[in-house]
């Protein structure tokens, strides 16, 4: 049977076995087995009777009663997962550090609240490691996803499951590693002139108050976008033109796109999956959506095949290639694979970075005396800047990280074990679901450095760790760099907060105040 684990936080004193628990720790005559963690015992029962009806239901059943579980219609709430953090913690303060919630249809839960067992699994996981997925993406990509082109890619149906696991997945991790960072140095420059183009957006739509309007989470994104743009495809495509953006344009159809599908997959994820039996209202719009942010790059995805065949054509050199080229020159690596690379990266990618953003601008907003040390910092660089000298920018360095920290963009990481591993005595089989929050608190300390790793996993860990972590750290450096030397911020609203979601997002308007420096 399959089991669900997920990792969540709590301030609780130190009780652990060690991290690097193998395989073979399964002997200890201390080990505990999996049935006796403990859990709700209601959940319990139910998995138990259910246990003994014979299959007659069918799987839409199954969908709505998870859901109405899942959504806090039973037990209190207790199980709504719209804010994991509470999530967690209320389950931690009743049982305990390790909590077994029984799936009534044969897929547990296990949470799991410490470093320390953050440790015990990543280090477990072996070469290939498997991740759940976003579900309502992973149904488009394999048997929705259909995009009539011409020339050298005639149709294309994605079969996502060889780019997610085990070597295939290992081969196409490697081919895209070195260009990726190749293309963020060589797109430093341009990727700067951007961050001066935001900077004199801000100046344009402030209010006669210098302060932002309800749409500015808007403005963030077409920063993202122009900038993933830059290092993917080479091409500045005018997000933040001053003559706004035309809803047939290539940004315009992209924009509209994106901010569509974020919505979409929020609500087929979020709410009761009839979208896998029925065409329901979110699951059209994601396709709708999809299929145009689709179309739009599945145009650059021929260009750039066509601009080789030509160049090659002419035996004209390869050079100043964008990261787009650079992948598809590489053996093995096909059309398809491109355009699922680059949807990742954009509806992924982007979200992520401009929530970063987000509450970058609102924590030093909330904190001047922190926002006047990295402004310190920043002014002593002087006027020229490189990507050398903005890594020795140490503050802007723990401004993000604390960032990350807090409202992280994607709250948890999931994972599936491909051996047994023993977690607090307990015996966690192969095959088990993980869904670690990226924050594990470790403020009490007893752990020694091995454990820092693990208390904060922002962009992952081990072989399955976000790859763009380089692009991220720069593209939010150069930003926080303009915009500080010319800015004062200032919050003067309500709390601000992440909606916890997979895909997370602020819970309210970035009204900030830009006051420009004297």
């Amino acid at each position: 049977k399959k089991v669900e684990q997920v990792t969540g936080e709590i301030k609780a004193a130190p009780h652990f076995l060690s991290p690097t628990a193998q395989p073979s720790a399964i002997t200890d005559t201390r080990s505990v087995s999996f049935d006796d963690i403990p859990g709700p015992r209601t959940l319990r029962l139910i998995s138990k009777f259910w246990g003994t009806i014979p299959v007659v239901g069918t799987e839409l059943t199954v969908s709505i009663i998870q859901y109405l579980l899942s959504g806090g219609k039973f037990f209190g709430g207790i199980l709504s997962w719209g804010g994991n953090r509470n999530f967690f913690k209320r389950f931690f303060d009743t049982y305990g550090p390790v909590v077994r919630l029984h799936g009534p249809f044969g897929s547990d839960v296990v949470l799991l609240s410490r470093p320390e067992h953050a440790s015990a699994v990543f280090q477990n996981e072996g070469p290939y490691p498997v991740r759940s997925c976003l579900d309502s993406v992973e149904k488009y990509r394999s048997e929705y996803r259909e995009v009539p082109t011409t020339g050298a890619i005639s149709y294309i149906r994605l079969n996502s499951f060889r780019l997610r696991y085990g070597p295939e997945w290992e081969k196409l991790r490697k081919v895209i590693e070195q260009p990726l960072q190749a293309a963020v140095t060589q797109q430093f420059d341009r990727i700067d002139k951007i961050s001066d183009e935001f900077v004199q957006r801000i100046c344009t739509i402030r209010n006669k108050q210098e302060e932002m309007p309800n749409s500015f989470k808007n403005e963030i994104f077409k920063w993202c976008l122009e900038c993933m743009c830059s290092v993917t495809l080479n091409r500045k495509l005018g997000f933040l033109d001053a003559c706004g953006l035309s809803s047939t344009s290539d940004p315009g159809r992209l924009l509209e796109g994106l901010n569509g599908a974020t919505e979409a997959i929020r609500k087929c994820e979020y709410g009761p999956h009839l979208w896998k039996f029925i065409e329901t209202p979110a699951w059209k719009s994601l396709v709708k959506h999809c299929d145009s942010v689709d179309g739009v790059i599945n145009k650059y995805v021929e260009r750039a095949v066509s601009s080789l065949r030509e160049k090659k054509d002419k035996s004209a050199k390869f050079e100043n290639m964008s990261l787009l080229e650079i992948l598809l020159l590489r053996e093995n690596f096909v059309p398809d694979d491109a355009l699922t690379v680059l949807l990742d990266m954009f509806l992924i990618g982007v979200n992520a970075t401009a929530h970063t953003v987000a509450f970058l601008f609102y924590h030093l907003a909330r904190n001047p005396r922190c926002q006047m040390k990295l402004y310190e910092e920043i002014k002593a660089l002087g006027e020229n800047i490189n990507k050398d000298s903005l890594k020795n920018l140490k503050y802007l360095a723990v401004c993000v990280k604390e960032t990350l920290r807090l409202d992280p963009p994607i709250p948890i990481l999931s994972r599936r074990l491909n051996s047994d591993v023993v977690i607090h005595h307990y015996v966690i089989p192969k095959g088990t679901h993980i869904l670690p929050e990226r924050w594990l608190n470790n403020e009490l300390g007893g752990f020694g450095n091995e454990f820092q790793a693990f208390a904060s996993l922002p962009f992952g860990h081990g072989p399955k760790a976000c790859l763009a972590k380089e692009m991220v750290e720069m593209q939010l450096g150069l930003l926080l760099v303009k915009v500080i030397k010319q800015f004062r911020i200032e919050y003067n609203y309500g709390d601000i907060r992440s909606s916890d979601e997979l895909l997370s997002s602020p819970t309210k308007p970035l009204k900030f105040r830009f006051i420009n420096r004297g």
